[in-house]
């Protein structure tokens, strides 16, 4: 089925005056009261999508009532994982243009949109899920997004396939297994590896990874066979503040420092004058 073209879906020019007016309004814990509330009212009585612009110069078909991180980006975006984009703005700025960005776990291509609105960059959006994939190309294409390759699979340490689930109603939740979740769908696996080279990336500035708990594996595998220049620079890594997960566990054994940690992930950095990681050739 073809796609409506972007604004068809967009909010009544009133009701999107009043979504960006809760946009201004900072990070206190009053704003955050009064997002909450502006976001009601600009959904009451109208489905979704919505056709917004999430980050400056970036187009984006939101489903809020289905995928917690598109609902945050409609109505709140100042609160959404503002450290980490922080953190991949200023690493942009410290690296060569264009920046090489890998969205690992891409969701709808969110953190995609917002590396793409702070200047030149180039990468591969991954994804698994088959709606979620459906919303990403929209998302990407509507953006003008062409540098970006959108890559239609899990990431696993060897190729094969793998069943997905959604859980909980959240779409940006998406588990390989049945277990936690009655929609289910299968999907092709390859090693992130893999997935690199044919998007012809050279060498990896920043990558963000949340593949829900396969962290550790699909990390593992590519650095035992990845060539130093493929150490990403910085990663954004799904680790909730206080714990230590496998993967972060892995990262910070082999040459990556945790420089922030947030309520949902860590920020590392990787020294590249520290030892190589397992088996890398350098």
């Amino acid at each position: 089925m073809t796609e409506a073209p972007f604004g068809v879906h967009a909010l009544p020019a009133r009701m999107e005056r009043l979504r960006r007016f809760g946009l201004g309004l900072g990070t206190g814990s009053a704003a955050r009261s009064l997002t909450s509330a502006i976001r009601r009212a600009c959904l009451l009585g109208r489905p979704d999508p919505f056709d917004v612009e999430p980050f400056p110069g970036q187009c984006a078909r939101l489903h809020p009532r289905d995928n917690l991180s598109e609902k945050r980006v409609f109505g709140a975006v100042q609160f959404w994982d503002a450290a980490e984009r922080a953190a991949l703005m200023s690493h942009m700025g410290r690296s060569p243009a264009p920046f090489v960005f890998v969205d690992a776990g891409a969701n709808v291509g969110l953190y995609t949109l917002a590396v793409r609105s702070f200047g030149p960059m180039r990468g591969a959006a991954i994804e698994p899920d088959p709606e979620n994939l459906r919303r990403l190309r929209f998302n990407l294409a509507a953006s003008g997004a062409t540098e970006v390759a959108v890559v239609g699979c899990a990431l696993s340490d060897a190729r094969g396939e793998i069943e997905l689930s959604a859980a909980g109603g959240n779409r940006g939740e998406i588990c390989g297994t049945s277990a936690m979740g009655s929609e289910t769908a299968r999907a092709p696996a390859k090693p992130l590896l893999d997935v690199v080279r044919e998007a012809g990336l050279e060498r990896i500035d920043a990558m963000k990874i949340d593949i829900e708990g396969m962290e550790e594996i699909v990390l593992r595998a590519f650095f035992e066979r990845a060539p130093k220049v493929l150490y990403p620079g910085m990663i954004v890594l799904e680790a909730r503040r206080g714990e230590t997960t496998p993967a972060l566990a892995f990262l910070t054994e082999h040459g990556y420092t945790p420089v922030r940690r947030t309520k949902m992930n860590a920020i590392l950095t990787f020294d590249g004058k520290r030892k190589d990681l397992p088996h890398g050739q350098a």
